[in-house]
C-alpha cells in the first residue's frame, strides 16, 4: 500500500471517530437539556405538593375543630376538600418521581454501553 493510501485511510478513519464523537456530544448536550427541564419540573412539583400538604394539614385541623366544637356538616366538606388536597399532592408526586427517570440520561448511557455482537 502507498504512503498516500495510508494517509487516506488514516485522515478517513479519523474523521469518522470525529464525527462519532461529535454526535456523542450533541446527544449528551440534548439530553443534558432534556435533564433540566426534568429537575426543574421535579423542584415544581415537590414545591406544589408541600404547599398542598400545608393546606391539607390546615384543613384538617379545622376539621377537627369543627367536629369537636359543634355537630353540622361542614367537617364532611372539610374532609373531603382535605382528602382532594392530599391526592393532588400525591399526584405531583407521582409526576416528579416519573420525570426523575430523564436524569440519568438512558440514550448516552445507552449508546456509551458495549455492543455484543451475536455471531
Amino acid at each position: 500500500m502507498k504512503p498516500e493510501g495510508i494517509v487516506e485511510e488514516l485522515s478517513g478513519a479519523l474523521a469518522g471517530a470525529r464525527g462519532v464523537f461529535s454526535d456523542l456530544v450533541d446527544l449528551f448536550g440534548l439530553e443534558a437539556q432534556r435533564a433540566v427541564v426534568a429537575l426543574i419540573l421535579v423542584v415544581a412539583c415537590g414545591a406544589a405538593s408541600a404547599l398542598l400538604v400545608v393546606v391539607a394539614w390546615i384543613v384538617l385541623m379545622a376539621t377537627l375543630a369543627m367536629t369537636s366544637s359543634a355537630r353540622i356538616g361542614w367537617e364532611a366538606a372539610l374532609a373531603a376538600v382535605a382528602a382532594a388536597t392530599v391526592i393532588a399532592a400525591a399526584a405531583l408526586f407521582w409526576v416528579g418521581v416519573r420525570a426523575t427517570r430523564s436524569l440519568t440520561f438512558p440514550a448516552t448511557r445507552r449508546q456509551l454501553r458495549p455492543k455484543l455482537e451475536v455471531v
